[in-house]
């Protein structure tokens, strides 16, 4: 094979996802939608990567901007064949096939473009269409044969002749097609037609009537070549696209008890021997290390977990680092920027906030610690507080190792508390602490006997 371009139609708006945010842009299984054809695409290892932008091209081109790719800018948006007709300066000098991907494809895999590619090599073909085969086509443009079984051309589901709706073979929108020809055909297209646009499929009829080779590839799965165009599209490649994460995770050693109830984003990584209960959501760069628990209702969003971590039930975290042997929870919250060392515990009702907790740290019931440095081996009692926001800004508590920190305490910062010092129960801590000391901070109990209580 020759030279090889790849060009990724992503322009149009998606007007039926009822969106104020571009189609391509939206997630399948934590993803957005153009990351997977962007991914196929370097996949095969091309030497021309382009990708066609129309609407919002300047927050696509923010996110998906990378030395390999080249945008190409659609300024409006008047069909496919005009759509790739504005890559033609990006690819006039190429000598080879250009493949074109659809940016709302996410399902499609790289075997079944190697097959597009290899069969359209093998076959000496100017334009290879896949194909495939729905339960009902309706919607579609239509592959029309010849007797020969060679493509004769594709119609538009608005423009079907008679009899042509019984067809079932239907266009994917995904060609290879040999860059000189494509050119030269795109630039006798006419918008004569039903939707008054550009169709990239009349390359296809071209191709035939000057007697060039036009074939079709067909893939079994037509869930494969699913496009997205709604929110029902998008539920369903993502139920799809989950259930293959889960089953490669299965193959990989982790045990999922229900994984029609776990949910697990495409960039997760999990090691073997984990379990995983229902009603999980591994999010975003999530990663969990070998021997794992995580208990049902729990909530992982780009997370680092090492290994024999303990998750219980109904936790939250977000962007921390948890390490080896760590328990957390049950209704624990982690937020950003928090870390756990080895073998620390946070329990139910504990919130953590942009914080590292020692090894063998235990803050066990009803406690918040934010903004905080806490050493090894400290014991936070229920209750316990550091207030780190004074109304303007947030101040740093720093508690070393070896502290008790007694029930129902506040730890007003910026404060200091030392090594091995004890904070009596329902104290208010303003001052440092040396270390080895013992701080009290609380009002002198009295006591009044109740008739001198009562009123006259």
């Amino acid at each position: 094979m020759g030279s090889l371009a790849v060009l990724v139609l992503a322009a149009g708006k998606g007007t039926r996802m009822k969106s104020d945010l571009v189609k391509v842009l939206h997630p399948v299984a934590g993803t957005p939608m153009l990351c997977f054809s962007l991914d196929l695409a370097r996949s095969l290892h091309p030497d021309r990567l382009v990708v066609v932008v129309g609407f919002q091209r300047d927050l696509v081109r923010q996110r998906f901007s990378a030395p390999d790719i080249i945008f190409a800018d659609q300024e409006e948006q008047l069909g496919t064949g005009h759509a790739v007709s504005v890559a033609r300066q990006d690819l006039k000098d190429l000598e080879g096939t250009v493949l074109i991907l659809c940016a709302d494809v996410p399902l499609l895999t790289e075997g079944t473009v190697k097959k597009l590619l290899q069969a359209h090599e093998d076959g000496g073909a100017t334009l290879s269409v896949l194909t495939t085969m729905p339960q009902n086509p309706g919607g579609y443009g239509r592959v029309v044969r010849g007797e020969d079984g060679l493509l004769l051309r594709i119609v538009e589901d608005k423009d079907l002749r008679a009899g042509e709706e019984k067809i079932r073979e239907i266009n994917t929108g995904i060609y290879a097609v040999e860059a000189k020809f494509l050119f030269s055909a795109l630039g006798s297209l006419s918008a004569q037609n039903a939707q008054k646009e550009y169709y990239l499929t009349d390359i296809v009829e071209k191709a035939s009537s000057q007697g060039k080779k036009a074939q079709a590839c067909l893939a079994e799965d037509p869930f494969e070549v699913m496009g997205i165009n709604s929110r029902l599209d998008l539920a369903k490649a993502s139920q799809v696209l989950r259930q293959k994460i889960a089953e490669h995770h299965m193959m990989a050693g982790v045990t999922l008890i229900d994984p029609l109830m776990t949910y697990i984003d495409r960039g997760v990584e999990i090691g073997k021997d984990t379990v995983i209960y229902p009603n999980c959501y591994l999010l975003g760069k999530t990663s969990l290390g070998e021997g794992c628990l995580v208990e049902p209702g729990c909530k992982l969003t780009d997370t680092r977990m090492g290994n024999f971590v303990t998750i219980k039930t109904s936790s939250v975290i977000s962007e921390s680092v948890i390490e080896d042997r760590v328990e957390v929870g049950p209704f624990a919250h982690l937020r950003p920027l928090t870390v756990l060392r080895e073998g620390a515990k946070i329990g139910n009702f504990v919130e953590v906030k942009k914080s590292v907790i020692g090894k063998g740290t235990k803050a066990n019931h009803l406690s918040y610690i934010g903004d905080a440095t806490l050493g090894e081996k400290v014991n936070v009692g229920a209750g316990t507080i550091t207030c780190n926001y004074n109304g303007r800004k947030k101040h740093q508590t720093i508690i070393e190792d070896g502290v008790f920190v007694g029930s129902n305490t506040e730890l007003v910062a910026p404060v200091k508390i030392g090594r091995g010092a004890i904070i009596g129960a329902g104290s208010t801590i303003t001052k440092e602490v040396p270390p080895e000391t013992l701080a009290i901070s609380r009002a002198k109990q009295e006591h009044y006997r109740k008739r001198n209580l009562r009123k006259d």
